[in-house]
């Protein structure tokens, strides 16, 4: 399938079942909500309806056996909003009307939100993941793949049994296990494998796509929230969702921050919900509210307290305000107490697993199980505002009094003016003032986070999230304030605003997705390519992935997607940590071959497609290959050595790292004689191999290319060789790209390996 295709596909798959979800649930919504504003909000409120089902039946069946639950829960979604829809009259019936001017506002949310980062996708001919730092999108494959064959309770039971490291033989069930062991919050996790099961599809297909769509779920959020505030069809409102395509946005992406995304898109809409819920007490507003925030139980637990903080606050304002007026407060607590009490059960009865799992969660943060999340130490207060305003990049925010002027102006003068155009909104869109409680509350907290722990658990995860759509959102209705002013100068003033905005905005996104481009690591469709010849159900063995310079997103996810291939029939070895390449396999640690090895294992997915070796060649596509064990000895390296991105070396050869001894199995049976690793190593400098036990060596012309054998130690099946070598090396360099990507030390080369039993000569 074409990448375009494909991409284009997944996407519009999920947007598709998340609507037609969110279509019944957006249908309740009061006649002050347009068509476009319910659209918008379908997603959301579909994402929310589907999150709670699923987490709930994912207590008694994987997803395998659940999945089709969607089709009929979407049909009858749809089919409530259409008979809602025919049955309406007057007002009700016009908003239900989309306009053409609507419908294009919308596609230009869709367009400018996921469009950049589809093409960044495509550009690299993969259809993702994509990582550039962070790397949680791992977890979350593995997590999504596991469900479909396990259940909650059989993922906890599985921890129990199998908790300790050398017990583990399928680190994909592992991270699935300990996430049901900790009742750690699900995140997208169950209607994601649930529509992956629909579709046939792993996890390492579809997070990509999906992960756009849950932001686009949030900028239609935004636009639904700027519509309602200002009760128009606003353009401004366009602008507030195209914000979500901004610097911050993709870094929660390229981070694979899926919790916070789906946290963030679930902000705005229970801000209007709850104002919309002040104006007129209906049951449909207190059953979509608790709709959320069940939600919120499962996907970002922390973000509710925040919530129910700023909630009090504006009720409390609201009792001062009717005391003011001369009203009495002792008629109204009596409904109050009714609707938060209707809340509270709804959202428990809505996603009671969430709720019993939270309980546990809850516990742990306040006993400092889980640490608080707090802003990273990278940057300080002073560099928020350019962050926040999405006028500089997050990795590149320097002081502004170190950053020279262009600093100053991203990181200072334009954060000003923008919070002059959201001083202008605030006065004119007064429930706005609800987004300015919320705000105080995420800062108040994230002071006391940040002052009270010594370290954060993930860094995006953070308190102050909640300010980017909340920023948004201000600066989108400040414009549309001055737009709606009679006076000319205000209109001249909101036009360049906005101009000015989308501007500054856009630069630097495009700045951010430069970086991102260049020096991320993105799942090569080469490893796709060649797994489609692997054989259903064959041990294969995951080779040379942790010799990555990007190993920490790398060779967990190619081995999620060997597991996916293979049936669950992945070997791997836990034998360096050398750039993290375990932090997210087993926390880091350096083991013995234990159950995840298998030493028979038949096939290999290597990352050293360009080493000569006894193998045969299956499939090749640049430097991975794919190659089925012809010998019953066979030697796989697994530390010492280093590539770059796939993408900037096609040859397959990896490089010795001469800091570090080059380590290799030789695995097998041999009637017990003893086994060689015969090695090939090519170098444009005269290579030296110091004398070590168990080592002979051999210089061609030069002494550029040496042969060397390597006793193998220890007992069939899995034995160890070991050997040093040293030549003139130097750190690469990529031509043509702005942002370097991280290389390895290049000039030694291993160019050939095979297992020789009884002699080697060299």
């Amino acid at each position: 399938m074409h990448i375009w295709t494909a991409l284009v596909a997944r996407e519009a798959a999920l947007l598709t079942i998340l609507t037609l979800l969110g279509a019944g649930p957006a249908s309740l919504l009061s006649e002050r909500f347009g068509a476009a504003t319910r659209i918008a909000l379908a997603p959301v409120l579909g994402f929310c309806l589907g999150t709670c089902v699923a987490t709930t039946v994912i207590e008694f069946a994987p997803t395998r056996h659940t999945y089709w639950m969607l089709i009929p829960l979407a049909l009858a979604s749809a089919a409530v909003a259409a008979v809602r829809t025919v049955r309406a009259h007057g007002a009700a019936r016009a908003a239900a009307r989309l306009s053409l001017r609507d419908l294009v506002a919308l596609l230009v949310v869709v367009l400018v939100v996921a469009g950049p980062l589809t093409y960044t996708l495509h550009e690299h001919h993969t259809v993702g993941p994509g990582v550039y730092f962070d790397t949680d999108v791992d977890n979350y494959v593995a997590e999504q793949d596991a469900a479909q064959t396990v259940s909650l309770p059989a993922a906890r039971s599985a921890y129990e049994r199998h908790h300790e490291v050398d017990t583990i033989a399928d680190y994909t069930q592992f991270w699935w296990s300990w996430v049901a062991h900790l009742d750690s919050n699900l995140d997208a996790g169950p209607i994601d494998a649930n529509v992956d099961a629909l579709l046939g599809l792993g996890a390492s297909d579809t997070f990509a796509p999906f992960l756009i769509v849950l932001l686009l779920a949030g900028a239609l959020g935004a636009f639904a929230a700027v519509r309602y505030i200002a009760g128009s069809r606003t353009p401004m409102a366009v602008l507030a969702g195209c914000l979500f395509g901004g610097s911050l946005f993709i870094e929660l992406w390229f981070d694979s921050f899926q919790a916070a995304i789906a946290g963030l898109a679930l902000v705005l809409p229970f801000m209007i919900l709850g104002a919309e819920l002040l104006r007129e007490r209906r049951r449909a507003d207190l059953a979509l509210i608790a709709l959320v925030l069940a939600t919120l139980l499962t996907v970002y637990p922390l973000f509710i307290p925040l919530l129910v903080a700023a909630a009090a606050l504006v009720l409390a304002a609201r009792a001062v305000a009717i005391r003011r007026g001369g009203g009495r407060l002792r008629p109204l607590v009596l409904p109050l107490a009714a609707s938060i009490a209707s809340v509270v059960v709804l959202t428990v009865v809505f996603d009671l697993v969430g709720f019993a799992r939270d309980l546990t969660y809850y516990h742990e943060v306040l006993d400092s199980g889980i640490l608080v999340p707090r802003v990273a130490l990278q940057f300080g207060v002073d560099v928020l505002p350019g962050w926040l305003a999405q006028t500089r990049e997050f990795w590149n925010m320097p002081s502004l009094a170190s950053g020279g002027l262009k600093q100053l102006v991203l990181g200072g003068v334009l954060p000003l003016v923008f919070l002059g155009f959201i001083v202008v909104g605030l006065r004119r869109y007064r429930p706005a003032l609800a987004f300015v409680a919320l705000a105080g509350v995420c800062a108040i907290v994230a002071e006391y986070s940040y002052a009270s722990r010594s370290g954060c658990s993930y860094c995006a995860e953070r308190n102050l999230l909640p300010l980017a759509p909340i920023v948004a959102v201000l600066i989108a209705l400040g414009l549309c304030a001055l737009l709606a002013m009679p006076a000319r100068w205000a209109k001249a003033i909101g036009v360049l605003g906005a101009v000015l905005v989308v501007g500054a905005v856009a630069e630097r996104a495009q700045v951010e997705l430069t970086r991102f481009s260049d020096a991320s690591y993105f799942l090569d469709s080469a490893d796709r390519d060649v797994l489609s010849h692997l054989p259903a159900g064959s041990s294969t063995l995951v080779e040379g992935f942790g010799a990555s310079t990007y190993a920490m997103a790398e060779q967990p996810l190619v081995y999620h997607l060997v597991n996916e291939r293979s049936g669950g029939r992945a070997s791997i070895i836990l034998g360096s940590d050398v750039g993290n390449a375990l932090e997210y396999i087993d926390f880091g640690n350096v083991e013995p071959p234990g159950p995840a090895f298998n030493p028979d294992y038949a096939y290999v997915l290597t990352r050293f497609g360009g080493v000569s070796s006894d193998r045969r060649v299956i499939s090749r596509s640049g430097g991975v290959a794919l190659e089925r064990r012809a010998e019953p000895l066979d030697v796989t390296p697994y530390s010492g050595l280093a590539v770059p991105l796939e993408r900037y070396d096609l040859a397959g050869i990896p490089w010795v790292q001469p800091q570090y001894p080059l380590k290799l199995y030789v695995t097998g049976y041999d009637g017990g004689r003893p086994a060689w690793a015969r090695l090939t190593f090519m170098a444009g400098s005269r290579i030296v191999v110091p004398r070590q036990p168990g080592v002979r060596a051999r210089a061609g012309l030069a002494g550029e290319i040496v042969t060397a054998c390597v006793r193998a130690t220890g007992k069939a099946p899995i034995r160890r060789a070991r050997i040093r070598v040293t030549a003139r090396v130097a750190r690469g360099y990529v031509r043509g790209e702005e942002f370097q990507p991280r290389m390895p030390l290049l000039g030694l080369a291993l160019t050939g390996m095979r297992a020789v039993v009884g002699r080697c000569r060299v």
